[in-house]
């Protein structure tokens, strides 16, 4: 029976004995062991809670193997548990795969040696980057004050420059539309007066 129930345990994580109790394996996350600084790897241990009622899954599985029925494997279960709470209460039992139960057992440790400690060393990395909020301004860290500036003056020439580019373009714009409507001329600018008129401004005027 005993090896049977180690079986299952492995398998299922989970077994069910009377008089004893259930045995759980749980499994413990990597821990940081900072004064040696390593990462000690997952462990794993079998907690031993007072609930004794047997699943029907492991009754079944007893069941195909024992070739017995229902009552008959209940039976076998409550003496063996009875036997076995007898030995945990005196000298102490020593389960095969396990480890020594006791009395005051409440979990037993398993040993893994496939995993083992690696070291935990704390890496520097120079020039690095990343996102820091200043004020109302995200920015990344390393960035000085000097640098927004410039790149703030460097924006702003460059505005200027588009805007004096827009200008330039519409002032040409506006000359090429006067020069197709007609209404600039070369001789617009001089006298108005006729040929005419200015003769006779000459003739009529007394002679000194």
């Amino acid at each position: 029976m005993l090896n049977y129930l180690t079986k299952y345990l492995f398998q299922y994580k989970s077994v069910s004995i009377p008089s004893v109790g259930t045995l759980q394996i749980v499994q413990q996350p990597p821990q940081l062991n900072v004064v040696d600084k390593i990462i000690l790897p997952p462990s794993f241990s079998v907690v031993i809670r007072k609930e004794e009622e047997v699943s029907v899954h492991q009754l079944q599985y007893l069941e195909n193997i024992l070739q017995k029925g229902h009552d008959n494997i209940l039976s076998d279960l409550r003496f063996f548990g009875d036997k076995l709470q007898e030995k945990i209460n005196g000298p102490g039992f020593e389960w095969n795969g396990l480890g020594i139960i006791t009395r005051s057992t409440q979990t037993i440790p398993l040993m893994t040696g496939a995993l083992e400690p690696i070291p935990a060393e704390r890496v520097l990395r120079q020039d690095a980057q990343h996102s820091v909020l200043v004020g109302d301004q995200q920015m990344l860290s390393g960035t000085t004050a000097d640098d927004d500036t410039m790149g703030e003056e460097t924006s702003k020439r460059s505005l200027l420059v588009i805007i004096g580019w827009v200008l330039l373009v519409l002032s040409l714009l506006f000359i090429a539309f006067q020069l197709y409507s007609g209404k600039f001329r070369v001789n617009a600018a001089g006298s108005k007066q006729s040929p005419s008129s200015y003769q006779f401004q000459q003739i009529t005027s007394p002679l000194v």
